[in-house]
């Protein structure tokens, strides 16, 4: 039963890779993007204040992050692995996460960062579009849809999200590149840092990450 944490710039393929754990090794699996979508949805009074900040491509409060995190995790198996997907954007939600993995009774084996090129994550945002009912994610390159524009899984029309607008990707690179460094240097000196090449294919990824883990 591992936790872990993974992290790295928007483009690099870590949610595809996750999902690929929940599917052949059962993880349960959150990231904050997910979390404020599904919870928007639902209408949680919570996640409306969240949309504010992350339609915008704002980064959201991080009290207010940490208040939803710690009811969504209420919906995991605690008998499986728990895998999370930038939940920690800066430093000071890693006492934030620390705390919620100790009312859990869990506490953090790895951190995996995929590393990418600003060039390759614009070029693969850019192409990627998203089915708004189920929240899969497609790309025109790496991962495209078997029915043009329609969603595999339920057969709705698939949209580009709003944040994925190059304009906006932009702000969240550079968001990204301020505050990752002291982030990773944290989890480094734990001794549970491993890093993962995001720019080959996504078997050949899965596969180094696959290795790493042990599993």
């Amino acid at each position: 039963m591992k936790t872990i944490l993974f992290h790295g710039p928007s483009g690099s393929g870590k949610d595809t890779q996750v999902d690929l754990l929940v599917q052949r090794y059962e993880f349960e699996s959150i990231g904050t993007g997910e979390m404020f979508r599904s919870m928007y949805k639902e209408g949680d009074i919570e996640s409306i204040k969240a949309y504010q900040y992350w339609s915008k491509g704002k980064l959201v409060p991080n009290d207010l992050v940490y208040s939803m995190l710690n009811r969504w995790v209420k919906r995991f198996d605690a008998s499986k692995s728990w895998a999370f997907v930038s939940v920690v954007r800066d430093v000071g939600q890693i006492p934030l996460f620390d705390d919620l993995l100790m009312k859990n009774n869990r506490t953090l084996n790895t951190f995996v960062h995929f590393l990418l090129s600003q060039e390759t994550a614009i070029e693969r945002m850019s192409l990627r579009k998203i089915c708004p009912n189920c929240d899969t994610t497609y790309h025109e390159k790496y991962k495209p849809e078997k029915v043009k524009g329609y969603c595999d899984r339920c057969g709705t029309k698939l949209v580009q999200r709003e944040d994925d607008q190059p304009k906006k990707i932009k702000i969240r690179l550079k968001e990204y590149n301020e505050t990752i460094g002291p982030i990773v240097e944290t989890y480094k000196n734990r001794g549970i840092l491993i890093e993962i090449d995001a720019s080959p294919t996504i078997e050949e990824i899965h596969t180094q990450l696959v290795q790493k883990l042990g599993l």
